[in-house]
């Protein structure tokens, strides 16, 4: 019996190590398989469906770092004069690749479906891959297709533009929540018009927002709030070369909190960037100045007492972004004053720097800081703690600042090829929401 047992226990070892093995030597299989594939690191700074873009191409293997890659893709994009997105893939060659760089771009409409925009740019990536895919071990497997236009489409023409470029975005929301105690609600608008040509960009907006709040008291007595703004803004500029323009821009205010009843400004101003404009979605070093005059009528009295009053400013701007394979960077410098009393002036940083460290380790800070010596529209009567708690007013400060870091750290498989979206939308599974005054953020 003891014998029985043990040739039992024998066979089924042995049955586990053959599976085992035979397992091992599958997985080495498909590894193998996949390792004939490129390698391609997907370093995505704008909107893109990854999930979407690993289901379609499938003869590249994604990896989640860079240093495993065979080509770095960097995708980038900015706003275009008709509202949609001019997007930038930026292909870096490494390893066997390296100095085969590549670059291409496409535009998409303001019109255009999320799934209209990730089917182009799928496209697109596809089309930038090919020439490193042919050059792999996969060339065999790959092939193009191509479908001929007829003879009235294929030729180049100027397309008709009823339009003219002209592009216009009107917008309107509201919405109503509280409990038994509280009571809140708000309504807005905007309306913004866009024509951006090479050698001309003009835009027109205009935007409003009214909340009103009810709090019942501990005493019962229900206290009231009402707060709104209302701007618009007004911008022309003239392109002078790829480094240089010239514009002038206009803006309207009138604000319940900042105490305008009416606040106009009309500034003037240059721009120059050390590298051409068609550089601007890679790295841009901008000078910017602007002098013009600001006229203010106040709600009440101002500290320095004032009931309405006209400036002369001017403001000059710093501003640095560039996107590169070790990561991201912007940073912005500000300094603003009066030109009749340099003593009400303004000083501002603001930046955000994200770095790959090592392998898998990522870190990244956002931070601001503003000197502020400029609060010409406080009121001169003190502001209520009910003011102060709901922020219903402006208050005095002499500084701002914010900071925010972080760290990551990730390891484990080097390829990042498989999706699978299921249980994604279950409470405990993939998502993280917290609501917040009635509006709720999801990741």
């Amino acid at each position: 019996m003891q014998v029985t047992r043990f040739a039992a226990t024998t066979v089924g070892w042995c049955v586990l190590l053959l599976s085992t093995g035979t397992l091992r030597a599958q997985a080495r299989a498909t590894a193998d398989s996949t390792a004939e594939a490129i390698r391609v690191f997907l370093d995505c700074n704008t909107f893109c469906d990854t999930e979407f873009i690993k289901r379609e191409i499938t003869y590249v293997n994604w990896v989640r770092d860079r240093s495993d890659a065979d080509v770095h893709l960097i995708i980038t994009s900015q706003r275009t004069g008709g509202g949609g997105q001019e997007f930038t893939l930026r292909y870096l060659g490494l390893r066997s690749f390296r100095g085969a760089d590549d670059e291409i771009k496409f535009s998409t409409r303001q019109s255009d479906t999320d799934d209209e925009v990730r089917r182009q740019q799928t496209k697109r990536i596809g089309l930038g891959l090919v020439r490193y895919v042919a050059r792999g071990a996969l060339a065999d497997r790959l092939s193009l297709t191509f479908s001929a236009p007829d003879s009235q489409a294929g030729k180049a023409q100027k397309p008709h533009d009823p339009w003219n470029l002209w592009v216009f975005r009107l917008s309107m929301n509201g919405g109503l929540n509280g409990e038994s105690q509280n009571k809140f609600s708000r309504i807005s608008g905007s309306f913004r018009a866009d024509r951006v040509s090479e050698a001309w960009k003009f835009r027109l907006s205009a935007s409003a927002n009214r909340n009103n709040s009810s709090y019942t008291l501990s005493d019962s007595t229900i206290y009231k709030t009402h707060t709104s703004r209302y701007n618009g803004d007004v911008l022309l500029v003239r392109s002078l070369n790829d480094h240089w323009s010239a514009g002038v821009e206009a803006t309207a205010l009138r604000s319940t909190r900042d105490n305008y009843k009416l606040n106009l400004r009309l500034t003037p101003g240059v721009e120059f960037d050390v590298f051409p404009y068609k550089e601007s979605s890679r790295r841009q070093l901008v000078f910017v100045y602007q002098v013009g005059l600001e006229h203010s009528k106040y709600r009440d009295t101002t500290i320095y007492n004032r009931i309405e009053e006209t400036r002369p400013k001017q403001s000059f701007t710093i501003a640095a972004e560039a996107t590169q394979p070790w990561g991201s960077l912007y940073m912005q410098l500000g300094a603003a004053s009066l030109l009749n009393d340099f003593s009400k002036n303004r000083f501002s940083i603001d930046s955000y720097c994200s770095v790959r460290i090592v392998r898998g380790l990522n870190f990244n800070i956002n931070g601001g800081y503003s000197r502020v010596r400029d609060q010409l529209s406080l009121v001169k009567e003190g502001v209520t703690d009910q003011d102060i708690l709901l922020q219903l007013k402006q208050l005095k400060t002499a500084y701002y600042y914010y900071l925010s870091a972080g760290i990551s750290y990730t390891f484990g498989s080097k390829f990042n090829n498989v999706v699978n979206p299921r249980f994604t939308h279950t409470g405990g599974g993939g998502g993280n929401c917290e609501c917040f005054g009635g509006s709720c953020f999801c990741n």
